[in-house]
């Protein structure tokens, strides 16, 4: 059957020109059925044109044109590729480009006709009828052999995810092959990715090869990719690293095909794909907000609302604003001094959510005017106050430019909040502000005395502070830094061997902020139920065994001692704040005791004239001050 000479192809060798030929031979059989079907689409819209009688003159017309029409068709279909498809796993996608092809083709062979002879002589409604069939023939053919496909494999297994596999040479084969006939994985693979370019466009067993590793992001949009299971035994480190941190940049898992060596001890591959996901990083399950009082809160507090992030560009402030979207706010503001990242997530927002207004505003949280105006103008309903200096070791070099814009920079935007009446401003912090050992925290928790001094003070504005403990995936997260250390063959460098961090993933911070601040009235400050403490050298090590390498063996762990202002262990609160559970028993509630906004207020106006004067002795002693239990030691 012609149907099976078209699929047979991906039993040949999957080496050079065994490739080309297949591919050459497959093509010309769809080249085939193609001329076939156009001649069958082209007799029936005559014979519906005639009511089945078609006189001898037209008969000769359509006889004479018939042989346009194929090459008209067959260009068409060749320059939209249509000869390359994987029709086992056709799609709505699919229709789209034939649909295309139908209409160009069409367009050519009009063209031809109207330059021979003007069209005399030629029925025209043929034109319209011939491209219905030619398009319903076209497509219905390949939802047939998907449905001839999808019933030979019967419905035992249930498909919960989906996936690409990444190297069609005989691993992935065997990849494909064991999650065929393992229902249990719950996988169901729609294509391969491969980087050599003869293998691109072919099938093997069935399944298309549908690009290349570096159009994963692409791919996963079209496909709604949930995994990539990288099955090439050839690659090294930098392959498998580059590949996980391109799944990555899509949002999406990485899974590595187990060595040769592993696979003969067990019995199967089942179970044996090594994750590469943030939840075996963190030894735990990621948090999902999920509950149906959780959304409503969020949509109460969201929609057909005017809402401000500052900080838009970075990591948390990104992903936030996407998040955000998904609320139908009236109006999303992005604020931040950086104008390329900006505009990326400007493009991204109108790709995914195109009936959003978005307003984007290049600027400083320092610049009132600019800060005012955004605020007045737009009549901002709830900030999110994302915008601040992360980075502890630059930090503790620059103590000035800390104070200015983590302590001074909120304050600008919190007391411009309070008088454009802004219904809520919420404070993203650090767990590094608890018991503050650099100027960074110490900055991260001057702002949440702030926040908490304007609660009950600031009119009708609420104040909430939402404290984050190390995200991972953000901009200058250990995760990217240890990932490239390992590209570049070692060592991966860590402080120290006992020291510990709570993380979190980006989803998880940002999902945090959203509820945290939905169910906040004000004062509050909340955390999230993040486990247990993750020793860093743990997490290097994880990350090595995820790129198929052997700690200590083929990549080195050094410790390089803590970096000023580092601390062993991070807190997530002091004894001086009682603990409060909330009704989301992920989330935790701080109280503090004893604030003083008055004494407050004038330690600011100080702190602010010695940071214009980069006073950092000045600054050291008042920040002691200000924070007491903070461990900062004057330079």
């Amino acid at each position: 059957m012609l149907l099976d000479f078209i699929g047979s192809y991906g039993k040949l060798s999957d080496e050079g020109f065994a490739w080309k030929v297949g591919t050459r031979y497959r093509r010309i059989g769809v080249a085939i059925l193609q001329l076939l079907l156009t001649a069958l689409g082209y007799a029936a819209a005559f014979m519906i044109r005639f009511e089945f009688e078609i006189p001898a003159d037209d008969y000769g017309v359509m006889i004479n044109t018939l042989p346009i029409l194929i090459l008209a068709r067959l260009a068409s279909y060749h320059y939209f590729k249509l000869y390359a498809g994987g029709w086992r796993f056709v799609s709505m996608r699919d229709l789209v480009i034939i649909s295309k092809a139908v209409f160009w083709g069409s367009i050519i062979f009009l063209v031809t006709m109207v330059f021979i002879n003007r069209l005399q002589g030629y029925p025209r409604s043929i034109l319209v009828v011939e491209a219905i069939f030619n398009f319903a023939l076209t497509s219905g053919i390949r939802f047939l052999v998907r449905f001839a496909y999808e019933s030979q494999l019967g419905t035992s297994s249930k498909v919960s995810k989906n996936a690409v596999i990444a190297g069609a040479g005989k691993a992935g084969v065997l990849v494909l092959n064991e999650i065929r006939t393992n229902g249990k994985m719950g996988i169901g693979v729609v294509g391969f990715v491969d980087d050599n370019p003869l293998k691109i466009g072919t099938e093997i067993q069935g399944v298309r090869v549908i690009g290349s590793t570096e159009d994963i992001p692409k791919l996963a949009d079209q496909y709604d990719i949930d995994e990539v299971i990288i099955a090439i035994p050839s690659a090294g480190y930098k392959d498998i690293a580059r590949i996980n941190n391109i799944a990555r940049s899509a949002q999406v898992n990485a899974k590595v095909m187990p060595s040769l060596g592993e696979l003969i001890q067990t019995d199967g591959m089942v179970g044996r794909l090594k994750d590469v996901s943030f939840d075996a990083l963190l030894g735990r399950q990621t948090i999902k907000f999920k509950r149906e009082a959780d959304l409503h809160l969020m949509k109460q507090e969201i929609e057909g609302k005017a809402v401000l992030v500052t900080g838009a560009g970075g990591s948390i402030g990104s992903e936030l604003c996407r998040q955000v979207a998904t609320f139908d706010p009236r109006l999303l503001i992005l604020l931040d001094r950086y104008e390329n990242t900006l505009y990326e997530l400007e493009i991204d927002l109108k790709r995914k959510f195109p009936n959003q207004p978005v307003l984007s505003v290049v600027g400083d949280i320092l610049d009132s005017v600019k800060v005012n105006k955004i605020l007045s103008e737009n009549r901002v309903n709830l900030v999110y106050h994302a915008a601040a200096y992360k980075h502890v070791p630059l930090m503790e070099r620059e103590p000035a430019g800390a104070v200015r814009n983590n302590v001074f920079g909120t304050l600008n935007v919190a007391r411009l909040a309070v008088e454009n009446h802004v219904d809520k401003f919420v404070l993203i912090s650090t767990d590094k502000a608890v018991n503050p050992a650099n100027i960074m925290g110490t900055t991260k928790r001057v702002a949440e005395k702030i926040i908490q001094g304007l609660s009950g003070n600031g009119g009708g504005t609420k104040f909430i502070a939402v404290r984050f403990g190390n995200v991972i995936g953000s901009n200058g997260s250990v995760i990217p830094i240890f990932q490239r250390q390992i590209i570049e063959g070692g060592p991966v460098t860590i402080t120290d061997p006992e020291a510990t961090r709570y993380f979190m993933s980006i989803s998880e911070a940002v999902q945090l902020v959203m509820t945290a601040g939905a169910m906040g009235t004000g004062g509050e400050i909340f955390l999230l139920d993040m486990g247990e403490p993750i020793k860093i050298v743990d997490i290097a090590k994880k990350l090595i065994d995820f790129s198929g390498l052997k700690p200590g063996k083929d990549i080195e762990i050094v410790s390089i001692g803590l970096r000023p202002g580092e601390k062993l262990h991070e807190e997530l609160y002091w004894q001086g704040e009682g603990i409060v559970p909330t009704e989301n028993k992920k989330i935790t509630m701080l109280k503090p005791n004893g604030l003083y906004p008055d004494r407050l207020n004038g330690q600011l106006k100080e702190l602010e004239e010695l940071s214009h004067l980069s006073n950092v002795q000045g600054i050291y002693t008042l920040l002691r001050e200000i924070v007491p239990e903070t461990k900062i030691r004057n330079m």
